[in-house]
């Protein structure tokens, strides 16, 4: 096929979130479909999201979608927009420089001192992770000085996050007036505006502060924070929402004379009920491209550079809070033949959750995980009994008991027959209908290539001997972007060694795509 004649068609605009606090006026959830304008609402508004408050611009700023991610801009408004903290200067008659928007980036319109907040200010938090229907709940902190925050304390903010310890944090009210917030020691820790603090840190207004899956604001007289829901057993698309950002920059590895870089430039977002299939010409970096995911070193000392984000927290960053967040599924299984499915769930529920949860909860949690997961009718069938795809489910069940959302699966389907492999990957992909999301490397795609919603193409660069990424999308772009029939031969038209050679073009390709 004449490669001039191949089009890529983009993936259509995400949907987002803005959460939008206002004085006097309830907590809005704004849903960002695409490019859409911000500013003051009065009469003949042109603007899609239309605030109150006298400080807001008539044409305040664009939300603009571009390039696969959100952006935003100032529109040379007169009191401007704090991004996470530092106002947007102005660069050219149109306004300031779209900045990349990211989930949990917070946009502010207020006055210089952002510790003395303007009676009118205005926040909106940015996210890909709330859900258009989250529910939101307030605190109010006057009259108290002591407020403690725990899962299903019964008083104080009570929260129904299981990942959340019991006695999770403390906040106080310092003698000068100000609140603070205290870590209690907690299992899983506290962030505040997305970095771990250690012991305490006094909070100044609109501080935005995440205990395991739940997101407090800090509003100086009152907190607002969100109902963390349960995953649901039965997962459709209109559940769909990003629940990982990736942005590695670069993996570098230390040479015996220099540095050399294995990945540069790798941009792409998961979503809950994802069955991604990797791809990789020789040398293109798979198994760099999954540690980093994981935020792991490899043996061969190769760091990442960049940022792999959970509900906008950084893994790299915070890596004991978000440690469980991503996993890879061992190629041969852990776990002890002699064991049955139940006695190997509750002893990894057992020994991890021991001491800050009680049996009853224990059990609940296991039973929440068997239910979704689908395992009832194996419970009592022993590990040595069940078949390659079973054995993955238990060992996907293995990492939902700790809150994982992100699988990988590094060629599971090694030495399998046909048969075995496609029973597989039904397997894996009956494990992302309760909202998981599972990558997984495979030497055979196109034996199931009708159940991946997505694929990742890593590509071998000829110009710099580089890993980029030549391909994300969907599998029927796939095939039109690549001009091919199976998903096998793309790795044929982007190898050098028994290939086409083709790495660079495609790169340069899929870069221009996202561009627009």
């Amino acid at each position: 096929m004449d490669n001039k004649t191949v089009y890529y068609r983009p993936l259509p605009p995400k949907p987002a979130t803005l959460l939008v606090l206002e004085p006097n006026d309830g907590i809005r959830v704004v849903t960002l479909e695409g490019d859409m304008k911000m500013g003051r609402d009065v009469q003949g508004s042109m603007c899609d999201i239309k605030l109150r408050s006298g400080i807001v611009s008539r044409d305040h700023g664009d939300f603009i979608f571009a390039d696969g991610s959100y952006h935003y801009r100032d529109n040379n408004s007169l009191n401007g927009t704090y991004y996470n903290g530092i106002k947007l200067e102005s660069i050219n008659e149109r306004g300031t420089r779209a900045v990349r928007l990211q989930d949990g980036d917070v946009l502010r319109i207020d006055r210089k001192k952002l510790d003395e907040p303007h009676p009118e200010a205005v926040v909106a938090i940015f996210s890909t992770s709330f859900g258009k229907d989250e529910k939101w709940n307030r605190c109010y902190l006057r009259g108290q000085n002591m407020v403690p925050i725990g899962r299903n304390t019964g008083y104080g903010i009570s929260l129904t996050d299981f990942m959340a310890s019991r006695n999770h944090a403390t906040l106080m009210l310092t003698p000068e007036g100000r609140w603070k917030i205290v870590d209690n020691g907690s299992t899983n820790g506290v962030a505040v505006n997305k970095e771990a603090i250690v012991g305490e840190r006094l909070l100044s207004p609109f501080d935005v502060i995440r205990i395991a899956n739940t997101t407090l604001i800090f509003l100086e007289d009152e907190v607002i924070y969100n109902t963390v829901q349960s995953r649901p057993q039965h997962f459709d698309d209109s559940s769909r929402q990003v629940i990982m950002n990736v942005n590695i920059q670069k993996a570098t590895t230390s040479g015996i004379f220099k540095k050399r870089d294995l990945l540069r430039d790798i941009r792409l977002d998961v979503e809950n009920g994802d069955l991604i299939l990797i791809l990789g010409g020789s040398g293109a970096g798979k198994t760099t491209f999954i540690n980093a995911l994981r935020g792991k070193i490899s043996q061969s000392g190769v760091r990442s550079t960049g940022q792999v984000l959970f509900g906008g927290m950084d893994l790299y960053k915070n890596f004991k809070m978000l440690k469980n967040k991503v996993g890879l599924v061992p190629q041969f299984p852990t776990t002890r033949d002699e064991d049955t499915v139940y006695h190997t769930v509750h002893d990894m529920a057992t020994s991890m959750l021991a001491g800050d949860y009680t049996p009853q909860e224990i059990q609940m949690r296991i039973k929440d995980v068997f239910d979704r997961l689908m395992l009832n009718s194996l419970r009592d069938r022993f590990i040595k009994n069940l078949s390659g795809g079973q054995k993955k489910r238990a060992e996907v069940a293995l990492g939902s008991v700790l809150d994982q959302e992100v699988f990988i699966l590094d060629e599971p389907d090694s030495g399998m027959d046909f048969a075995t492999r496609v029973d597989l990957m039904k397997t894996l992909k009956s494990c992302t209908e309760t909202g998981e999301a599972i990558l997984v490397i495979s030497h055979a795609p196109d034996d199931a290539a009708d159940l991946y919603t997505k694929v990742i193409v890593l590509a071998k660069s000829q110009r710099d001997e580089v890993g980029h990424l030549a391909y994300y999308g969907d599998v029927a772009n796939a095939y039109s972007f690549f001009g091919v029939n199976k998903l096998s031969e793309i790795v044929m038209e982007i190898n050098y060694e028994g290939g086409k050679g083709r790495a660079d073009e495609f790169i340069q390709k899929f870069e221009m795509t996202r561009r627009g």
